[in-house]
């Protein structure tokens, strides 16, 4: 082989290295050029899907492209995470994430993602207070009787949830442990599958995200006995909160944020953040979110990644330390 020869070669081997770290770049830059997908892990009709579905409808005047919503859902949330934790970091599968997603690594003894470094984090979107809900005609009229019935009847009463692992569980885990209350879980699959038991009587109380419950409240149907965020909802000020009730400094609320797989390209990121940032500020997306019950909550990338790593690292304690089992199958 002369020398001519091995020259060109390994020019030619320095350009297809070239182009393949330079190939992501170049993809970025004309990002998107096809459909989006915006994955998460819950049924249809939920808050976590109402909010996906409310980015996704931002896509075609942000970008020139189509954003459609899949729910993936199963396991506390792990399927739709997993699927985003193994997709391309191409820019056209994204997460919306939610608060549950903390609590896997907790739960679960092996995950086959890394809960907070398989994940590039584009911005918190929203946070919303969990609630107690009660039936309009079970035996407890306020946070305070419930928290004194449950006492007196360990494990005699029943409250629902999301599931195992959710975020709101993880309310009720938290809320039984402070009060030093034995309640029985009764796990739904997400969506409005709670609100409608607790409607029908199946359980007397839910733990649940305030979004959605509002009408519910309004007309009657259920009573809001208290919220588990530090301060009263600002759209719901008659509703007490935990802390002030029952369980001083008591603090938990939802959270809702957008991700993608780990390294997505930068400039990718920042287009999505923008998007995010530019949403939350328009009348109409925070009085939509006002009715479902959350506030907007925009950040930066990096200060998104810096909660994720906190959060996952206090709900692993928290699973931990009440021994919450996973989800069933």
């Amino acid at each position: 082989m002369t020398s001519n020869t091995r020259r060109t070669l390994l020019g030619a081997a320095l350009l297809m290295g070239t182009g393949t770290v330079l190939g992501q770049p170049a993809a970025s830059a004309n990002w998107p050029n096809r459909p989006v997908r915006i994955v998460h892990g819950f049924t249809t009709g939920g808050p976590v899907d109402n909010l996906a579905r409310l980015l996704a409808a931002q896509f075609p005047d942000a970008f020139g492209q189509q954003a459609i919503v899949e729910g993936k859902p199963g396991a506390g949330g792990t399927i739709g995470a997993n699927f985003v934790a193994k997709a391309e970091p191409d820019g056209y599968t994204l997460f919306l994430m939610a608060s549950g997603h903390s609590a896997a690594p907790g739960l679960y003894k092996s995950l086959p993602f890394d809960a907070v470094n398989d994940f590039t984090m584009v911005s918190m979107v929203a946070r919303s207070p969990f609630a107690i809900i009660a039936n309009p005609d079970a035996p407890f009229r306020t946070v305070q009787e419930f928290v004194q019935q449950a006492r007196a009847q360990p494990g005699k009463i029943d409250y629902g949830s999301g599931g195992t692992g959710s975020g709101m569980h993880l309310a009720a885990v938290l809320f039984q442990a402070r009060a030093q209350l034995q309640l029985t879980h009764v796990p739904y699959k997400g969506g409005n599958a709670p609100a409608l038991a607790v409607m029908a009587g199946e359980v007397p109380v839910i733990f649940t995200s305030l979004a959605g419950m509002s009408s519910h409240i309004e007309s009657g149907k259920v009573r809001a006995l208290a919220v588990t965020s530090g301060t009263r909802f600002a759209a719901m000020p008659a509703i007490p909160t935990v802390a002030e009730t029952v369980l001083p400094d008591f603090d938990v609320s939802a959270w809702y944020a957008l991700a993608g797989p780990r390294r997505l390209p930068p400039t990718i990121v920042a287009r999505l953040n923008d998007m995010v940032q530019a949403t939350l500020r328009r009348p109409e997306v925070v009085q939509g979110l006002k009715l479902q019950a959350a506030e907007p909550w925009a950040t930066s990338a990096a200060e998104a990644q810096a909660f994720l790593a906190t959060d996952v690292a206090r709900w692993t304690r928290v699973v931990r330390e009440e021994n919450i089992a996973p989800p069933s199958p």
